[in-house]
């Protein structure tokens, strides 16, 4: 466990005894206020440590072994004078805490602010310690984080997932790494880096404090802009941006989606977006008609397209806008926005036109799990360019472990570190590798792929996995064999099926039905009713079962005695002239062949993962090319059928003796 993990694991422990002390007490029933009252603490502490009020005040507070009768009074008379100060007002010269703010504190619950007071001043001196760490430590984000994520989920729209700090830095890390390899001379006057989603300010504080420590002469030159719509995260972002040390910087309560937003100031002058924008609220097409239209270059005629567009593709096209010819977007997006149909893929397409895809880094599951959610998520980055050159490579990453699982302790998720943050593996082989097209890392996959080809197939990182590359490329390397894809040998039945009528007596096969290399859970296929219409099959039809593959279940269609559909589920595939079904059904269980398989999913979650039947007909077969391995394949078909056919023969008398036994 390293010295910021360590940190995170005891400020769980200190506000967690916060927390059912509150409880306990019937005090503050919102979590929002509770929020509140540590961030003003919080102010406190950091007015004291600036020297912009006295000190010695807090100083000798802090250092009582147990509470002063006076604290409340005292600690209310501290934070009085910070909503004075300049450091914590708006543009306006309004209070960043709001009007008429003072401290929630009763004059008798000494006990209550004295604890938290300790465990605020704690947090902070130990934020304070790691600002030169070579991690950072996201005090707001992850401890403060801790009291209201409940609330959070409450309005999907004001939705505020937490983006973790593993991923913030490495996002950061990510793109200092891209500006300085590329040369960006911005970087060495203004450079406006932006969040329109700013949440609680963590890309924007985490850039300027990670480009900072690459050169310090950059803490001069960036220029760090946010905006959100809930004004208390426009209250978290500041003082964030105060705990970080960045001093220019501007972060507005506002929509960043209409126009009259200030951000309309900054259209086509931002350097760089990162930015993890709220998944899933629905817009109103008819509302975003009513706007600019320069704001949307992607969607302007989106009233033609639907009637509601989803949030996250909106704040993409609207990033584009605001930045400069040539200026980079980070952006956190749902496994929806790179691999669905629909909205999604008329944005990809259209992305393509006025941006280059230089890269998609797939992430688990378990990313934003401590935020309520197990959606997939992946982090997309675009450049800007209007010339179309989508010449180059495109960076796809998988990863499968963050170094860390989330459990419910008490009520509230908490992390709990174990594994390895592959994040930190990943970012070492890519920082140091050149651009050169094919494997830059086996374990966490990263693969380097010609642009327009991905452009012209799926987005999603996992198609293009390590595993995939290195098997496909070992299937031509078979000696004897060829290599052809699988629609080379087999055709795709599905779609006419459909269009048969069942016939009176049939029995549907389900995917659960497959157990292994022709074991049928028999029981379960003769007393299965499906809920909906199946597709019907016949004996000699491979079924490839496309949702779930880590659980190949592929099966050759015997000869029931009675006539047979199956789940919309499953892929139905015909042998071409000269194959034998039993010959290509145990080729697709092959490990080569699987690994292409298992690579092909896309889904929001990892139980629902499907494979799309286009890229299936693209698995790469090792098909025998001399007469030598055309006999092989032969007598290897005979002896599989000759197996497979006397396990469902035996299963056949099982059942009918069971039956007898009944």
């Amino acid at each position: 466990m390293s010295p910021v993990q360590k940190t995170y694991k005891d400020l769980y422990s200190s506000f967690t005894n916060l927390r059912e002390y509150l409880y306990s007490s019937g005090r503050i029933d919102d979590s929002n206020a509770k929020l509140d009252e540590l961030v003003k603490v919080l102010a406190i502490c950091i007015a004291g440590s600036r020297d912009w009020i006295d000190s010695s005040e807090l100083d000798l507070l802090v250092n009582f072994d147990n509470h002063p009768k006076s604290i409340v009074k005292k600690l209310r008379a501290l934070f009085k004078k910070c909503t004075a100060l300049p450091q914590f007002k708006n543009r306006d010269d309004s209070s960043i805490f709001g009007a008429n703010a003072s401290l929630n504190l009763q004059d008798s619950e000494n006990e209550y602010a004295f604890l938290l007071l300790k465990s605020v001043y704690s947090s902070f001196s130990q934020a304070s310690a790691h600002s030169n760490s070579s991690e950072s430590f996201d005090l707001i984000n992850e401890a403060f984080g801790h009291f209201v994520r409940d609330n959070f989920r409450g309005n999907i729209e004001d939705a505020q997932y937490m983006t973790p700090p593993e991923v913030v830095d490495f996002v950061c890390e990510w793109a200092l790494d891209e500006l300085v390899k590329g040369k960006n001379k911005s970087l060495n006057k203004e450079f406006i880096v932006m969040d329109p989603s700013c949440g609680v300010g963590s890309f924007l504080a985490s850039f300027y404090l990670i480009a900072g420590k690459h050169n310090n002469k950059y803490k001069k030159t960036i220029r760090s802009i946010g905006q959100d719509k809930v004004d208390r995260m426009v209250r978290l972002s500041k003082i964030n941006m105060m705990l970080f040390g960045t001093d220019n910087h501007q972060i507005e309560q506002g929509n960043s989606l209409i126009k009259n937003s200030f951000l309309e100031t900054y259209n086509e002058k931002v350097d760089l977006i990162i930015t993890n924008p709220p998944f899933g609220a629905k817009i109103s097409s008819a509302d975003i008609g009513l706007e600019n239209r320069e704001n949307y270059p992607l969607f302007n005629d989106v009233e033609n397209l639907t009637k509601t567009i989803d949030s996250e593709l909106l704040f993409i096209d609207r990033e584009l806008s605001l930045l400069k010819e040539g200026g980079k977007l980070f952006v956190v997006v749902p496994d929806s926005t790179i691999s669905a149909r629909g909205l999604s893929e008329t944005l990809r397409a259209r992305i393509s036109e006025r941006a280059i895809l230089k890269g998609v880094i797939e992430l688990p599951a378990v990313t934003f799990a401590q935020a309520g959610t197990r959606t997939k998520t992946s982090i997309l980055y675009l450049e800007k360019n209007s010339d179309k050159k989508n010449e180059g490579l495109t960076t796809m990453a998988t990863i499968e472990s963050l170094g860390f699982q989330v459990s419910m302790r008490k009520g509230v998720a908490i992390k709990k570190y174990e594994g390895v943050n592959e994040l930190e593996i990943l970012k070492k082989e890519l920082f140091i590798s050149k651009n050169v097209k094919g494997v830059v890392s086996e374990s966490p996959s990263c693969v380097k792929e010609e642009t327009k080809l991905v452009l012209n197939n799926a987005w999603t990182a996992s198609h293009y996995n390590a595993k995939r590359i290195n098997a496909a490329n070992a299937i031509c390397t078979i000696r004897g064999s060829e290599s052809k894809e699988l629609k080379d040998i087999v055709t795709f039945e599905t779609k006419n099926r459909r269009r048969l009528k069942e016939k009176t007596g049939n029995k549907c096969i389900s995917v659960l039905h497959i157990i292994g290399d022709g074991f049928i859970n028999f029981p379960e296929l003769l007393s299965y009713k499906p809920k909906t219409k199946g597709n019907v099959c016949f004996p000699g039809d491979i079924l490839i079962a496309k949702i779930n593959p880590r659980i190949p279940r592929v099966l050759v269609v015997p000869e029931f005695p009675f006539p047979t559909t199956c789940s919309n589920e499953f892929e139905i595939l015909t042998v071409k002239e000269n194959y034998d079904p039993y010959w290509v059904a145990f080729l697709l269980q092959n490990n080569l062949v699987q690994d292409q398989i298992q690579s092909l999913t896309s889904g929001t979650s990892s139980s629902h993962n499907r494979i799309k039947t286009n890229e299936l007909e693209q698995v790469k077969i090792p098909v025998p090319k001399s007469q030598k391995s055309k006999t092989e394949a032969s007598a290897l078909a005979k002896n599989y059928k000759n197996s497979i056919e006397s396990i469902v023969s035996n299963s056949f008398y099982i059942q009918e003796l069971r039956g007898e036994m009944a």
